[in-house]
């Protein structure tokens, strides 16, 4: 994996199957199932509980003013929801809705800033999801500021590769989860006709190819280099 395809990695709004354990906290907490495009909590609803992903994904996005939705993140096995509520006023800072069937921990704040008290060994995982929900964030602002919709879509895909693709071969890799446009549109701000547009940009120089409704890229280092170059040099 080369440089540039680690630097998008370090920014990937797909966090699944996190590297942490949450066995002690487990018992502390209501287990709870959901079942696809249904709401876990809203944006600005004070919070009073916090949510570990036992499986599935789970969305996480704003609603502007007047409807519009930018998501933010995609979180997975292992991650936590609400902890953005453990401040002053208790509210939850984004809107929570499945992208799948999920199966949740849920466990009061008061209950969860006890476990910390006597499980510190447990700040770090908490702190290290904050950190990377706020890089996220930083990152995105970034992007929509200065970049194009090319590169972000090449990020994209390189992106889902790496957290749900299958190397074929050397560098081409079998992206294993369906989306729609509207889905990508909705995570990189933009609209659904600039997402389409780029995709079939991609698949026309022949960086991606549409088998059925998954996607493959064809050398992902190629396309790396590719959304470094459009981001350099717009």
């Amino acid at each position: 994996m080369n440089d540039i395809v680690n630097e998008f990695n370090l920014l990937n709004p797909w966090l699944d199957y996190l590297p942490f354990t949450w066995q002690e906290l487990k018992p502390k907490s209501e287990q709870i199932r959901f079942e696809k495009h249904e709401t876990i909590f809203h944006q600005n609803e004070v919070g009073h509980y916090i949510y570990l992903i036992e499986s599935g994904r789970v969305r996480l996005f704003l609603i502007s003013p007047n409807g519009e939705e930018k998501a933010l993140a995609i979180i997975g096995k292992n991650g936590l929801l609400g902890e953005c509520s453990l401040n002053g006023d208790s509210r939850y800072a984004t809107n929570a809705i499945t992208a799948s069937e999920v199966i949740l921990h849920r466990i009061s704040i008061p209950t969860f800033f006890d476990f910390l008290s006597n499980n510190p060994q447990y700040i770090h995982q908490t702190l290290d999801l904050i950190t990377k929900k706020y890089r996220l964030l930083c990152s995105q602002s970034l992007q929509l500021s200065y970049m194009k919709a090319l590169p972000r879509v090449c990020a994209a895909f390189i992106q889902l590769s790496l957290q749900y693709g299958v190397r074929i071969g050397e560098n081409q890799v079998q992206v294993t989860i369906s989306f729609t446009h509207q889905e990508m549109a909705n995570l990189l701000g933009t609209t659904r006709v600039t997402i389409a547009k780029n995709i079939k940009w991609l698949e026309d120089h022949s960086y991606i190819v549409k088998k059925g409704k998954l996607y493959m890229i064809n050398n992902i280092e190629e396309l790396a280099e590719l959304a470094n170059e459009k981001m350099l040099f717009p």
